[in-house]
């Protein structure tokens, strides 16, 4: 063999060995952070209870994909009940959001919109009136909501929802939660609205 020929060899040993190497590092690191394509699993439970908003399902309007994926996994893992709407927590996930004004006026602008309903905002209120400017976003931003509740519990079919707690005179959870359990219905079989004052 030719000196070429056996710088040429080497040269190849040398890259295949680098390679080899590579990839098993690879593989190593892909088993450790779970990035192959699978999430970690969480391990079983029994039945839990899980008050959403006492969490941070949001950034901003937008949902926090890495709450959605961690709770999917979380539901999947044994029987889960979701809290959707505990009226005493919607006032501030509403300002953290953007929609910022007294609760009352929150609970109004959140219920009625969803529901549908026309509505005016108050005269001379400005956080009224921006509420009102806010519809369209404030309807969508509580639709995304739900719709990620939904698809939860359709890969999870052993999750069910309770929508609607701490209702209370002037909060309209009853308004809000027959709107939601309306949107509900792919899984409502496994929704109960919850204890509202009409």
């Amino acid at each position: 063999m030719t000196k070429k020929k056996l710088t040429r060899l080497g040269n190849c040993l040398s890259l295949l060995m680098l390679l080899s190497f590579g990839c098993a590092w690879l593989d190593k690191e892909e088993t450790k952070s779970g990035s192959s394509g699978t999430t970690e699993q969480e391990p079983a439970h029994g039945q839990v209870t899980v008050n959403l908003l006492e969490r941070t399902p949001f950034r901003g309007q937008d949902l926090d994909p890495a709450f959605w994926s961690k709770m999917e996994a979380y539901c999947k893992a044994g029987p889960t009940q979701l809290i959707i709407a505990d009226m005493n927590l919607v006032p501030n996930q509403m300002t953290r959001a953007g929609f910022v004004a007294r609760w009352a006026a929150q609970c109004y602008a959140l219920a009625t919109t969803y529901a549908g309903y026309d509505w005016a905002p108050e005269a001379g209120s400005s956080e009224s009136l921006a509420l009102w400017n806010a519809r369209p976003q404030m309807e969508a931003w509580w639709h995304r909501y739900v719709l990620a509740v939904i698809k939860i519990m359709q890969n999870a079919p052993q999750t069910t929802a309770l929508i609607i707690i701490n209702d209370a005179p002037d909060r309209l959870g009853y308004r809000l939660g027959v709107a939601t359990y309306q949107t509900m219905e792919p899984v409502r079989g496994r929704v109960t609205i919850g204890n509202t004052i009409r």
